[in-house]
């Protein structure tokens, strides 16, 4: 008999934040020749592990816990879909990209649910479990205005401009 595997949240996402980083030491390594592009990917990824370690963190934590409620909006389909479009593009295997595909790309992530819902998973616990493990790595309102930075550096499309000011 197959039983399904129970959704687990803070595992799943912090899966998802693996991803994320995944695709940005990608971008770090195709730019390779450009240390100050190489070196903005390459903390960026950094970054999203450490997301993926403060989830798992936090699972730890509360592991014990019994009366977590979780938002209908975190779930196991939303996970699979937001995996499913990180994979995507992990899966195409881009030997080159231009610089403001990479950026595109990133925007498309960085606006997605995702930091949303990273940010309600790490209240599960409670408040102050919630800011303790914010203040372990960089917020993600933190690591937008990065991006936001490094494109208004490295881009002169328009169209990401605007884009990376709704961010």
């Amino acid at each position: 008999m197959n039983t399904p595997e129970l959704f687990d949240p803070l595992l799943r996402f912090a899966e998802i934040e693996r991803l994320v980083a995944k695709i940005y030491y990608l971008f770090s390594h195709l730019f390779l020749s450009r240390p100050e592009l190489r070196d903005f990917w390459w903390e960026m990824a950094r970054e999203e592990e450490q997301h993926a370690s403060i989830l798992a963190a936090c699972r730890a934590m509360i592991a014990n816990y019994e009366d977590e409620t979780l938002d209908p909006a975190i779930n196991g389909d939303k996970a699979e879909e937001l995996a499913g479009r990180l994979n995507a593009f992990l899966r195409r295997g881009s030997p080159s990209l231009a610089v403001e595909d990479a950026f595109k790309i990133a925007l498309d992530i960085e606006s997605s649910e995702i930091d949303v819902i990273y940010g309600k998973l790490l209240q599960l616990g409670g408040p102050q479990i919630g800011k303790t493990m914010e203040n372990l790595g960089v917020p993600a309102s933190v690591q937008r205005q990065k991006l936001k930075a490094a494109l208004r550096r490295f881009c002169s499309n328009p169209e990401l401009l605007q884009a990376a000011e709704r961010l």
